[in-house]
């Protein structure tokens, strides 16, 4: 079985398993070989009342539901782009429903939760993330960037989605809140701080005002887009090349710095787009080599589903430890963590690592990637069984091998 046809069946599996009609989200992985009890492990609502075991859900099956919606409504954009798939607008205005559900099914609109329960369509844990209004902000730009022909209801929706994230971030990141996106409960949570941040992070909050300047055409999200970006593009520039770097850190930079790239009005603030965008691939390309070396070298199963998190052991999260000493919460919840067996955590991140590697190499006009290292890639992705997968990490690979055969690499 050929490459093209290895991922025609990862691309039926992320539909059929990953994919829930009820809130048009794909969860981040499987339980259970039986369809009717794949997602049996997902939290119940009580459960996420509680904030059990952690408000980011972490490690629960929903927690990077909106990651996994940026990926797929770029792969379905190239799909539509290069052979025509008429059923890609039809899913992709799936992926979009489910965004918007995420963003105001709660009653914040504008807060991008991680993920809704299908057990009761409305239940989400109360801290979301950086990364996952990042995703979803990407997705709702690529729809209404590159599906011109969608119905004019759901173009309205994907503008005002970007306009509504927008808003709230306006409101919420300030003096007063350690500009933090904050929680649904009010508090400040982890991974959401938008000023004093890394620079693969630092991008993100003019990205998500220049998206709502591409969808509403007011200058006053320009205005704070530029507020932002003119320094932080600056540090991307200046990027440490003997950081340890991770796969998902510089997939979520280059996504920020070609949708900045792609909106920007300004040609002397491209040309800084653009030598951020070649600098970011550069910097990859060391990583990626040597992720498919310990992809090429793993002799276990590709395709183990994973355990029930209530049954594994717990961690606590690292960044309690900095808080004081008598604490053993953060923000009046525990942040405990589930940890997977290893039998299926390694799998699902080389893959997932891959994935991303590839396509922040595709993202770049300015690359071209050797031809061993694309076979190396092409070889990997084919050697899963993606009849009977587990994880989200063909998403990731997914969307590295389309944005590489758009690039005719593949």
């Amino acid at each position: 079985m050929d490459i093209a046809e290895k991922m025609d069946r990862a691309w039926d599996y992320i539909w059929e398993e990953l994919f829930c009609e009820k809130t048009n989200l794909f969860y981040d992985y499987i339980t259970s070989s039986s369809h009717d009890k794949r997602f049996d492990h997902l939290p119940h609502p009580d459960e996420i009342a509680l904030q059990f075991p952690n408000p980011c859900g972490w490690g629960t099956g929903m927690e990077d539901s909106m990651l996994n919606a940026g990926s797929v409504m770029d792969i379905l954009r190239l799909r539509y782009e290069l052979t025509g798939d008429k059923n890609a607008l039809v899913q992709a205005g799936k992926v979009l429903e489910g965004m918007a559900l995420c963003t105001y099914v709660h009653g914040r609109p504008g807060f991008v939760a991680r993920s809704v329960s299908p057990r009761d369509g409305q239940s989400c844990y109360i801290n979301s993330s950086r990364d996952q209004f990042t995703l979803c902000v990407y997705a709702a730009w690529r729809f209404l960037h590159s599906f011109p022909d969608a119905d004019p209801a759901m173009r309205d929706k994907a503008a005002k989605l970007l306009v509504d994230i927008a808003a709230y971030c306006e409101n919420s990141i300030n003096e007063e809140s350690g500009y933090n996106l904050m929680r649904l409960d009010g508090k400040a949570g982890l991974v959401s701080g938008m000023a004093d941040v890394q620079a693969h992070e630092i991008m993100r909050l003019p990205m998500f005002y220049g998206a709502a300047w591409y969808a509403s055409k007011d200058e006053h999200w320009l205005k704070l887009c530029h507020h932002y970006a003119l320094p932080g593009i600056e540090e991307n520039l200046n990027l440490e090349p003997d950081r340890n770097w991770w796969d998902i850190e510089f997939s979520q930079m280059q996504l920020s710095l070609v949708l900045l790239e792609q909106v920007e009005q300004k040609e002397s603030l491209r040309e800084k787009y653009r030598s951020a965008i070649r600098l970011v691939a550069q910097m990859t390309e060391k990583y990626f080599r040597a992720e498919l070396l310990k992809a090429e070298d793993f002799s276990g199963e590709w395709n183990r589903v994973n355990d029930v998190w209530r049954m594994m052991n717990m961690r606590i999260r690292e960044e309690i430890m900095e808080t004081p000493a008598s604490s053993s919460v953060y923000g009046g919840y525990g942040y405990a963590l589930p940890k997977f067996p290893p039998e299926y955590e390694e799998p699902y991140s080389l893959l997932r690592a891959i994935g991303n590697y590839m396509y922040v190499m595709a993202l770049c006009p300015d690359i071209t990637l050797d031809s061993a290292v694309v076979k190396s890639f092409a070889k990997i992705a084919a050697k899963p069984d993606y009849s009977c997968q587990g994880s989200d990490g063909p998403i990731n690979v997914l969307h590295g091998y389309w944005l590489a055969r758009g690039r005719g690499w593949i």
